[in-house]
């Protein structure tokens, strides 16, 4: 499945009740196979998730999709089986942090997540407290947060850049370039020192990376990660 690249100007996601459309197998599926998730790794936690039906992009670059909630265990089931077709998909906001030597600085995601040693931008699935009073989804806001909460990096010290979407089959992430007028070296040792004070850190470690390739023996980079990374180091985007 090829990934695509859309540079956009904004989202407009909308809050509507009801859980995923799962199959009632799949649905049934959940409470036992989360059972055995947790057994294997305790530090899983079932949250609620937000995902979003098949978005469409408009005229005026504004990705526009409905929102709905189910919990995580459902999410991870759901994934575990390969993603079959609900009507949905995992749509979240990635911060891409670009330092002012031409990289961009990547997670490393930690043991005890559920992505245990995948390296993607920082950033997290939406969650109820990304709905706004009036039922609209702040990905901004929720892609500034999880910037914060996983880096220490405060989204106000950067230059604002482009906005992106990558779609990758029942993935889409919403990217957002924050431009620092630092080093990806000093950037590295920055986000290491504040991961250094976290209790619970979800990255075990950054690294620098301007291909996908770069990263070989550090983890394995996600696909649309990878995708996007050599398409900006191709030229073939603008972030």
């Amino acid at each position: 499945m090829s990934i695509g690249i859309v540079p956009i100007k904004g989202v407009d996601i909308r809050f509507v009740e009801g859980a995923w459309p799962l199959p009632d197998e799949l649905r049934a599926s959940v409470a036992p196979r989360w059972a055995e998730m947790i057994a294997a790794n305790p530090h899983l936690w079932d949250g609620r998730i937000i995902g979003v039906t098949p978005p469409i992009i408009d005229n005026n670059g504004i990705l526009r999709a409905e929102a709905k909630e189910d919990a995580f265990s459902a999410f991870l089931t759901w994934r575990e089986a390969g993603f079959p077709q609900i009507g949905i998909h995992n749509l979240f906001g990635s911060a891409l942090i670009m330092s002012n030597d031409g990289y961009m600085i990547l997670g490393l995601m930690g043991d005890d997540t559920a992505n245990a040693g995948k390296i993607y931008p920082a950033g997290g699935s939406l969650e109820p407290r990304d709905v706004l009073p009036d039922g609209r989804i702040d990905v901004a806001r929720s892609t500034q947060w999880e910037l914060e909460e996983e880096t220490g990096l405060n989204h106000a010290d950067a230059r604002l850049g482009n906005l992106v979407a990558v779609l990758d089959g029942p993935r889409i992430s919403i990217g957002q370039a924050y431009h620092f007028d630092t080093t990806a070296d000093d950037l590295v040792a920055q986000i290491r020192a504040n991961l250094e004070t976290q209790d619970h850190r979800e990255l075990a470690d950054v690294v620098a990376l301007r291909r996908g390739a770069d990263a070989a023996g550090r983890g394995q980079v996600m696909a649309y990660a990878a995708e996007l990374l050599d398409a900006w180091h191709d030229g073939r985007i603008t972030l």
